[in-house]
């Protein structure tokens, strides 16, 4: 049925060629279309106003702290106490008064921020002057992750942190002159004395500290403002406000990240249109991340630990265009960009590439499936409309068939006049000459029965040639390198030889009184001197770069009942197939057992293996067939001999081989018993 088979393929070909092709092209183009379209329209609007919406909350958040705390900062006790700070010693009761009255003022401000780690009082100096000692309502309740005790700030009126001077800051020479300052972000030394967040949300971890989940609660940022005189004290000044002291309040970063995540969240959930959306927030630099959604992230820079400098390009160009630049990078996300005003942060939202265009893949799946179905169809009708082209191809197939039984009076009739009616014709003709031919045919079989013994007759001669081969060039290479054992080596190499030698003649004797093997002699020899005798053979070629080793597993010698020569060519025969098995090299072990079971004969295993490429699966089960063989110079009969060989002694021999992990060959032989 092949020549049916291969018209249909044919003619499906041309038809698929001519329909699924085309529309194939406008499938894929289609397809991109709708990709980019996608993408720049629907996609890059919709990530710019979710970018846009997200740093306007932000902002707005950011605000109403910025305002609460000038608001305390220009109210009028906070003044007027502070003002009683500046005319009243330290040690004056009413100095004590108007610090408590002061503290309370910052708990209840606390109360009322509700996000605010610290508030503070400083003088123009740096010093601090008195501290809120209440915790937020967040930390005080647990409700937040990585809390930790209020260490130092107790119900009492001390200040823990006199002393400590803020001169240092960054914000400091803003701050002095009684402006609103905002404190970078980062992790305030005072907040960890006061809090002692821990860092990391994992308390112990193998990973370094740039992969480890980061405590949001462990980092904070705030606002200054100048805190004015009071209203009594102005009739003395002439101008505008004099800033009397400072007020500081810090803010926890937790509140920037819940704002964040609150984004997120709405993206998150397999069935929310991309789910793959998420926030990230960088510090006025550009560079450094100060709040993502994977928190390890934390600290980390673009373009020192991610390579993203194109990205950080991509924002400083965002920078007071809120929500109108994005920027698409690594070939992944799409992200915008939009800058925060009140504190100069940029604040970005991605959505990854594979999460956006989860339509246009659909519908690639679609188009797929629907040119399948087409692809179908067409298969179909090409296979009924070749049943009908090729009937009369069937019937000169089946008197083909016919002929091949010997009945050579098998006619076919065709009545068309193409290319087919011609073929019935030339059928017929051939059918005509092959009962002419019949005698000629049988003389060829008695001719190809003659080759096959020749083929065996070579096949036999090639084993002995090989250690031939290379006793002679063991022989040379010690005569040039002047070994010092050469005597011993020539008078080895010449045993071997003339050994090898006379198996050929033997053969060659065989041959010409027409017997198809030699005759066997079977004799008492001894299985690891003949084993032995091989291995020292193909030992000896070290050009090959393939090492020969033998590991024998016996306690006393074993004798076998066989034929020297016959089982000498069953080991050439499968040493060379070993050799040839690696021809880059390797390693050929062969191992010897004795076994014994009950009343059983007692057998002999050898095990032949190499570090070859192996055998594959769907060729194993052939290897044993006469003239089936995977090399062009192989005749195909040495393993089919070899098996033979061994069962003529009552043993067997069977092949285990794995591709790329070399093959082991097994035979089991009877010995003699004492």
């Amino acid at each position: 049925m092949r020549i049916p088979r291969s018209l249909s393929f044919k003619l499906a070909f041309v038809f698929l060629l001519l329909g699924i092709v085309p529309m194939t092209l406008v499938g894929v183009t289609a397809y991109f279309v709708a990709r980019d379209t996608m993408a720049e329209t629907y996609v890059e609007r919709f990530v710019k106003r979710v970018t846009r919406d997200t740093s306007i909350n932000l902002e707005t958040s950011l605000k109403s702290m910025q305002n609460g705390t000038e608001l305390l900062a220009r109210s009028s006790n906070l003044r007027k106490n502070v003002y009683e700070l500046s005319v009243r010693q330290p040690n004056e009761t009413a100095y004590q008064m108007a610090l408590g009255r002061i503290r309370t003022d910052l708990n209840n401000s606390i109360e009322i921020m509700g996000n605010a780690d610290l508030l503070a009082v400083i003088d123009l100096e740096g010093n601090i002057l008195v501290t809120s000692n209440r915790r937020r309502e967040d930390v005080r309740s647990g409700k937040l992750e990585g809390t930790a005790d209020f260490r130092l700030f107790t119900d009492d009126e001390s200040n823990p942190l006199a002393g400590i001077n803020l001169r240092s800051r960054k914000w400091w020479d803003k701050a002095a002159t009684g402006q609103s300052a905002v404190i970078d972000w980062g992790t305030e030394p005072l907040i960890r004395e006061a809090y002692g967040y821990p860092k990391f949300l994992d308390e112990e971890s193998d990973q370094v500290d740039s992969e480890r989940q980061k405590n949001p609660e462990a980092y904070s940022f705030g606002f200054t403002k100048g805190i004015p005189l009071s209203e009594f004290s102005r009739e003395d000044i002439v101008g505008g406000e004099i800033t009397q002291a400072i007020l500081v309040v810090f803010f926890n970063w937790r509140s920037i990240q819940d704002l964040l995540d609150r984004v997120n969240e709405d993206f998150e959930g397999d069935d929310i249109q991309f789910s793959s959306g998420y926030t990230f927030l960088f510090n006025t630099d550009f560079n450094t991340v100060i709040a993502h959604r994977y928190l390890s992230l934390y600290s980390s820079r673009l373009v020192e630990d991610h390579g993203l400098d194109k990205l950080r390009s991509a924002m400083l160009k965002a920078e007071g265009h809120r929500g109108s630049t994005h920027y698409k990078y690594r070939k992944e996300k799409v992200a915008a960009f939009a800058p925060v005003r009140a504190t100069g942060w940029q604040l970005g939202f991605g959505i990854d590439e594979d999460d956006y265009l989860k339509a246009t893949y659909q519908m690639g799946k679609v188009m797929f499936i629907a040119g399948l179905l087409v692809a179908g169809i067409i298969i179909i009708l090409i296979a009924v409309s070749s049943r009908r082209i090729t009937r009369p191809i069937r019937v000169l197939i089946q008197q083909t068939n016919e002929i091949a039984k010997g009945n050579l009076d098998a006619r076919v009739e065709i009545e068309t006049q193409d290319e087919i009616g011609l073929l019935g014709d030339s059928f017929n003709k051939m059918a005509e000459d092959l009962k002419v031919s019949n005698k000629r045919l049988i003389q060829a079989e008695k001719t190809a029965a003659w080759r096959e013994m020749a083929n065996q007759v070579a096949h036999e001669i090639k084993n002995p040639l090989t250690p031939i081969k290379l006793s002679a060039q063991l022989v040379h290479r010690a005569y040039i390198d002047k070994h010092p054992d050469f005597e011993n080596i020539l008078k080895e190499s010449v045993h071997n030889i003339v050994t090898q030698a006379d198996s050929l003649r033997k053969i060659a004797s065989n041959f010409s009184n027409y017997a198809a093997f030699p005759k066997t002699e079977r004799k008492h020899h001894s299985a690891l001197e003949l084993i032995k005798e091989c291995v020292q053979l193909y030992s000896n070629k070290e050009s090959s770069g393939i090492d020969v080793k033998l590991e024998s597993f016996l306690d006393t010698d074993v004798i076998l009942n066989i034929d020297r020569d016959e089982i000498m060519r069953v080991f050439f025969n499968l040493f060379n197939n070993a050799f040839e098995a690696m021809p880059d090299g390797g390693m050929v072990s062969v191992s010897v057992f004795r076994f014994k079971e009950g009343d059983k004969p007692g057998r002999l295993d050898i095990r032949i293996t190499d570090t070859g490429k192996g055998i594959d699966d769907n060729i194993s089960e052939r290897l044993f067939e006469p003239y089936f063989t995977t090399r062009s110079s192989g005749t195909g009969l040495g393993l089919a001999i070899c098996k033979k060989t061994i069962e003529g002694y009552g043993g067997e021999l069977s092949i285990e081989s794995k591709v790329n992990a070399g093959t082991t060959v097994i035979l089991s032989i009877p010995f003699v018993e004492d």
